[in-house]
């Protein structure tokens, strides 16, 4: 007896009083197979069906097999499932298990659900983005369009308050689960070297007599394989060596579940998927690394970044419970017990960090177009859907408002991300689509290849193309992953109605073709060499991607990447295609821009005016169109100078002064003009375009007095004002004329020798009065020894320390007890007469 069927009928009632209700269910309890079969065997929904969420393929197809065999059926009679391009359903089918993306597209394509009684969602607290929608859209139809429809969210580790509130204060029923003890042993401080830990660990535990099977939890893909070889090297104990991710083919996830008559132990190196909606047989040991992979999208770069973290609490507690499954077990973590403490509780949903792209465009087909409309679980920034929304625009899936359109609807029913739907929909061939099909395929699962050479797209194209046609199989490809982007193009050319097994072409071609439909699916990713190495690019979006040193692909100038991440400086390049520049005018057409900019030849003493064609951030054509004759010089004047700037003309010391001066006080008074450089070049035509009619060479220009046409910006009495408020001198009580620096950070200073201020005891103020004069006192030998902006202050206080310190080093010159008092002018006593 399982610890949840003593809650089933209350579970029963609560439903049938309820229309929302959450479940937590903690491990071992069998929420997953004990609650789908209670509620099926009731009459509670007729004949309407009920549909049950998975978030794993493997964890759909191992749970429906295992509820028909618990009625005596096989699947597809009244148990069935249906996940991506595969179903086994009938007529008499009333428990549908699927995994979370083919629910939306059934509440796409039936609004109503009139044939559903109850959805299910089960592993809810992996938060994925289907999930998030489903529950989005569930909500609607329930408000909107059939009220009778019950919704059950189950999980073992949920926020059950923020969950219960979210569906309308939905009662919320709570069940122990079925483990036995497990013990936790801490391993000490997180090291840098995983595989070597993970090792050692393995290698103590093979080595004590207690049977049973050890379970590795690992971040990745990567470090099992790293793992499995490493163990394959050192272990010497008889043991099976098993891996088990989301990559691996459903059929040997599913040889993981269930043990072998064999006295063998296993090791299995496993990734999250292992948490939970998976029981694997035979596990009393579980050593966890404490992290995972996941992946983050960056809004600035538009690249997503797989980046491996630490597990929250709630995962840490999931992979504990696998060891106590069976028996007592034990669980050791491969960090400290202060570093279990510090860990969140829960991992930040998926719908916070992910690209929203599909998760925009299904909403815009079920109506919800702004942000603010949307029934948020889990609110994720507001940019990160802006920019989802941008993308459709630029897609033609959406219009300006974000309303669907008749492209985007096609997208949808294609079952595939945004990108590779108009890469598919775009094709205006027969043999254009069935090249789109096979890209879609090979972009859309994991690489064919199980180890390569290069990123070239081309390669795994033709492998795929001729395995279509002869049923090849090169050494070094990956049989499972080349079947399922065989089985996946096939489904997409099934749709678009095109035949794949005629469509041989050959390498040239082929680029020619799928150069155009990849820009139609990234066109923001066409990349241009940076270096003649070719092996950092820079992307049209302004990112820079970079290839590996190997990589056959290096030295080709142009490149559209399909797959690359955004984790550090330069992205790494994970798929993409070369580009002949003959192909460029064809694949960019009306998206790019021309514009002419003039570069300085300063050994020549000319300009040159250079012609330049842009495709985004990227520089397609550039033309160098020689040094400027005299009858185009005068045509081209603004340009230049707004490219060159003011220091392209005679722009003196006193043209520098006046700018700063001007620029000063209209920063220190709003009545005043506001004058900058970029405010002059901005108004060239008003104050000198129409003074250079005659000036038809560089050198003429450069002879140009400016001054006088700089001054005229300000009309007679602000000149005045100018002089008055922000003067070019201060004149010193000796009557000396000493230069003011406008200081952008310090204000106004003058620099002047200590004693040619004796007797000044006021300190003159500038900009009507509102900002004092910084004085900069000098030694006699002219080192700077005070600084002050309160000369009253100054004489009646820190002067005596000045003047202390200084008798001492200027003896020859005044330091007198009485300042004030004193003529101002020379520093040196003078002689007695």
């Amino acid at each position: 007896m399982l610890p949840i069927d003593e809650f089933l009928p209350e579970l029963n009632t609560m439903l049938k009083a309820h229309k929302r209700v959450v479940l937590q269910a903690e491990p071992g309890a069998g929420k997953s197979t004990a609650v789908p079969l209670s509620l099926l065997a009731s009459d509670m929904f007729g004949s309407k069906k009920i549909i049950m969420l998975e978030p794993r393929r493997v964890a759909v197809k191992s749970i429906a097999h295992y509820l028909a065999g618990k009625i005596g059926e096989k699947v597809g009679q009244t148990i069935g499932y249906h996940i991506r391009n595969e179903r086994k359903v009938s007529n008499n089918t009333r428990l549908e298990i699927v995994t979370e993306g083919v629910l939306t597209r059934k509440i796409q394509s039936n609004p109503e659900l009139s044939d559903v009684g109850l959805v299910i969602f089960d592993e809810f607290h992996e938060r994925s983005l289907h999930a998030d929608l489903a529950l989005i859209l569930s909500l609607e139809v329930q408000d909107a369009y059939n009220e009778t429809l019950k919704l059950l969210v189950m999980s073992a580790t949920i926020d059950t308050q923020q969950v219960s509130s979210y569906l309308h204060h939905a009662p919320v029923m709570s069940c122990p689960g079925r483990s036995f003890p497990v013990a936790i042993e801490y391993n000490g401080q997180r090291s840098r070297y995983l595989t070597e830990t993970v090792l050692s660990v393995v290698k103590r535990e093979l080595e004590d007599e207690k049977q049973g099977d050890i379970l590795v939890f690992l971040p990745g893909q990567a470090d099992i394989k790293r793992c499995i070889a490493a163990a394959e090297q050192v272990l010497e104990t008889p043991v099976d060596l098993l891996p088990l991710y989301g990559g691996l083919p459903l059929a040997q996830q599913s040889l993981v579940l269930t043990r072998k008559d064999s006295h063998q132990r296993r090791v299995i190196f496993a990734t999250n998927i292992a948490e939970t909606s998976l029981t694997i047989e035979g596990i009393t040991t579980v050593i966890d690394s404490g992290l995972e992979k996941v992946l983050s999208f960056d809004v600035k770069s538009g690249l997503s970044r797989l980046d491996t973290i630490n597990i929250a609490k709630a995962s840490a507690s999931q992979r504990a419970g696998r060891a106590g499954r069976l028996t007592a077990g034990k669980c050791i973590r491969l960090w400290s017990e202060s570093e279990q403490q510090r860990l969140a509780d829960y991992q930040p949903e998926e719908v916070l960090n992910a690209e929203l792209t599909s998760f925009v465009l299904e909403l815009s087909a079920w109506g919800i177009t702004q942000y603010q409309d949307v029934n948020w679980l889990s609110e994720p920034a507001k940019y990160h859907f802006d920019v989802a929304s941008e993308l459709n625009q630029s897609l033609g899936f959406v219009d300006s408002g974000n309303k669907i359109t008749g492209l985007g609807q096609q997208a949808l029913l294609l079952g595939v991300e945004p990108r590779l739907a108009s890469m598919l929909i775009r094709a205006d061939s027969p043999e254009k689509t069935a090249i789109a099909c096979l890209l879609a395929a090979l972009l859309s699962e994991r690489d064919i290849f199980i180890s390569s050479q290069s990123v070239d797209i081309t390669t795994r194209f033709l492998v795929v193309s001729e395995y279509l046609q002869q049923q090849l199989i090169p050494t070094g490809v990956n049989r499972s992953a080349l079947e399922q982007v065989a089985k996946l193009a096939k489904n997409f050319a099934n749709k678009l109605s095109v035949e794949l097994a005629r469509t041989y072409i050959g390498i040239n071609s082929f680029r020619e073709c799928a150069a155009q439909l990849l820009f139609f699916a990234f066109p923001e990713r066409l990349a241009k060499a940076r270096d003649k190495q070719g092996e950092r690019y820079l992307l049209a979006n302004g990112r820079g991607v970079s290839l590996n040193e190997s990589d056959a692909l290096r030295g080709e100038t142009w490149l559209i990447v399909c797959h690359c991440d955004g984790k550090n400086k330069d992205g790494k390049v994970f798929s993409a295609l070369p580009v002949m520049p003959s192909q460029l005018p064809t694949i960019l057409q009306n998206n790019l821009r021309e514009e002419t900019q003039f570069r300085l030849d300063n050994k020549k003493n000319a300009i040159h005016s250079i012609s330049k064609t842009y495709y985004k951030a990227l520089t397609i054509v550039e033309e160098n169109n020689g040094a400027l004759s005299q009858e185009h010089f005068s045509t081209c004047l603004k340009d230049i100078l707004q490219q060159e700037g003011l220091c392209f003309l005679n722009w003196s010391s006193r043209c520098r002064s006046w700018l700063t001066r001007a620029q000063w006080l209209g920063q220190q008074l709003d009545t005043f003009p506001q004058i900058s450089e970029q405010h002059l070049l901005s108004t060239i035509e008003d104050w000198l375009i129409p003074y250079l009619n005659n000036i038809n060479s560089l050198k003429a220009l450069k002879q140009l007095e400016i001054y006088p046409l700089l001054i005229a910006n300000l009309d007679w009495q602000q000149q005045q004002f100018m002089d008055e408020n922000a003067p070019i001198h201060y004149q010193t009580p000796s009557n000396k004329q000493v230069l003011i620096r406008y200081d952008e950070s310090q204000g106004p200073t003058v620099a002047v020798i200590l004693q040619e201020m004796f007797g000044q005891l006021e300190t003159p103020k500038l900009a009507m009065r509102q900002v004092p004069l910084r004085f900069e006192l000098l030694s006699p030998a002219r080192r700077p020894i005070q600084t002050t902006s309160d000369l009253r202050h100054f004489w009646q206080s820190s002067y005596f320390d000045v003047a202390k310190d200084m008798r001492g080093k200027y003896p020859k010159h005044r330091w007198p007890e009485k300042p004030l008092e004193e003529k101002p002018g020379r520093s040196i006593k003078q002689k007695p007469a």
